[in-house]
């Protein structure tokens, strides 16, 4: 299924292994499997000392209209609240964060329906169990509207620029089945929840050679309860160096103005580095948030992954979080098939 992400960055080719497709006529699916158990080990608040296991399968589900349009369907079944004590396999739901149409014109493509609009990509790139966990705050996910989509080339460089307008998914497609999350209205609020196609997103991504590049711009329009716009910026790099070993370096910052639709400023700083040993591939990110008038959130990680066999692989990783007056110290472990 086609999403508006960069292109795969120096972790991707490294860390993990792509997804197996299935086809079937005009269908092709992509499904991966993830049991994961995250349990805070040490807090000096006690009430965050807890065990959560719990599974994420994702689906990419492609139905092809001829050789140039299809209609994508991306499928996530997952806790839909976090934890609060202990708990195994509860609360899970499952819900459509994408289903979008897309035609390839071949000097463009466009996207209208629900899907994620790019901005940034240590979201994704991020590597290791918790690696992402910080730049997950500003990921653009299930918002309804279209999206431009412009590849270009310059010198050995390949590059794309897309444009989105949006606003978020109030649709019966933002309900779940299983452990309800409610349909989401315009009086819950939020930035970009807005009665009609009111945000933007423009991001530019490109690679050349073993680096690759992201960079970006938005305007999430105030919903109910807000005062401001939210406005941001986002600049990733990522690339891989040849050590006698390969070593991928990646490096984000973002910066928002008004964040959360208040008057507040916020900033995100994010490093990560992996390299292979032996089968073991071993990483280490760390992140900073600073939301005006807080002090700021640090995180820093380590994790080691290796594939137990085909499309199999076993992580385990450390998280320490100093965020708000909370310092947690966790341990995660992750257990992953892909199709």
């Amino acid at each position: 299924m086609k999403k508006l992400v960069c292109f795969a960055g120096a972790f991707t080719l490294i860390y993990a292994a792509p997804a197996l497709a299935f086809e079937y006529g005009p269908f092709t699916a992509e499904i991966s499997v993830e049991v994961e158990n995250d349990t805070v080990v040490d807090s000096n608040n006690s009430a965050n000392e807890i065990s959560d296991t719990y599974a994420t399968i994702q689906a990419a589900i492609t139905m092809a209209l001829g050789a140039s349009s299809s209609l994508n369907l991306g499928l996530t079944f997952e806790p839909i609240t976090g934890a609060t004590r202990d708990r195994a396999f509860e609360d899970h739901g499952l819900y459509a964060e994408e289903f979008f149409f897309n035609h390839d014109f071949g000097a463009g493509e466009i996207i209208l329906g629900k899907f994620n609009p790019a901005f940034g990509a240590a979201w994704v790139e991020a590597p290791g169990i918790f690696g992402a966990d910080f730049a997950r705050d500003y990921e653009l996910t299930e918002q309804v509207g279209g999206a431009v989509l412009i590849p270009f080339t310059i010198g050995a460089s390949k590059n794309a620029v897309s444009v989105a307008l949006f606003n978020s998914d109030r649709s019966i497609l933002s309900k779940s089945l299983g452990r309800q999350r409610g349909r989401n209205s315009l009086p819950a609020g939020g930035v970009g929840n807005t009665s009609g196609p009111e945000s933007t997103a423009i991001a530019m991504n490109g690679t050349l050679g073993d680096t690759t590049y992201n960079v970006g711009v938005q305007n999430l329009a105030r919903g109910a309860g807000d005062t401001h716009d939210q406005r941001g910026a986002v600049l990733g790099i990522a690339h891989t160096y040849d050590l006698g070993r390969p070593v991928a370096l990646l490096a984000e910052m973002a910066y928002f103005t008004d964040f959360g639709g208040t008057s507040t400023a916020a900033k995100y700083g994010i490093v990560g580095l992996a390299a292979p040993f032996g089968p073991v591939t071993v990483s280490g990110v760390y992140s900073s948030r600073k939301v005006d008038g807080a002090r700021v959130d640090h995180l820093a990680t380590l994790t080691g992954e290796m594939e137990l066999a085909t499309n199999l692989f076993a992580s385990l990783g450390y998280r320490y979080g100093r965020e708000g007056p909370d310092k947690t110290h966790m341990i995660g472990t992750v257990i992953a098939y892909q199709f």
